[in-house]
């Protein structure tokens, strides 16, 4: 281990190897003036700028947002453009079905208003029909019932005739028989 540090936690770590390096690191670079002083003390003060390391963290930075942008982004922002444009697609394929729908109603909504406008001038006209017939059937009706009333009239008219010779001939006989008698007692 390294001697004459004030690091004595260091000694135990897994690594004591690069702990010694970077104490050493430290003591050369101060030029040894402060080998007395502790490894927080030897560490940059992060309060001022170091420009190389400034400058590699920066294209380090750059380096991994390029990479991550590549192998990370570019397929993420793909999935999500291709779930995008299906689901644009599905609106549009949705869009065109609600159309098609919508024709289709309007087209079955001027059918059925066609078909009920036919339908209404057919029974309009079965109407007007049963109406004729109707009145046919009426007519045929009243010429029956005057053919049957005259033809009833007629055989009253004959009856009448007949029972009025068969009183002419009752009263004839009966007048006869009356005046026998009377003349029989007279």
């Amino acid at each position: 281990m390294v001697q004459g540090t004030d690091c004595g936690f260091l000694e135990e770590l897994v690594f004591p190897d690069l702990m010694a390096s970077v104490w050493q690191i430290g003591v050369v670079a101060t030029g040894g003036a402060e080998a007395s002083k502790g490894f927080m003390d030897t560490l940059p003060d992060p309060m001022k700028l170091d420009a190389p390391t400034l400058l590699f963290v920066m294209v380090l930075v750059t380096c991994l947002f390029l990479f991550l942008k590549r192998v990370f982004f570019k397929p993420i922002v793909q999935v999500m453009d291709d779930r995008e444009a299906a689901i644009q697609s599905g609106a549009a394929r949705r869009a065109e079905a609600a159309a098609l729908v919508e024709a289709r109603q309007a087209e079955y909504a001027a059918r059925l208003r066609d078909l009920r406008g036919q339908a209404f001038e057919h029974r309009k006209a079965l109407s007007v029909a049963a109406g004729k017939e109707k009145q046919v059937l009426l007519e045929r009706a009243r010429q029956d019932a005057s053919e049957r009333r005259a033809t009833a009239l007629a055989e009253l008219g004959a009856a009448q005739e007949a029972a009025k010779a068969e009183l002419l001939t009752q009263v004839e006989a009966l007048s006869e028989s009356m005046v026998q008698q009377l003349l029989r007692q007279a």
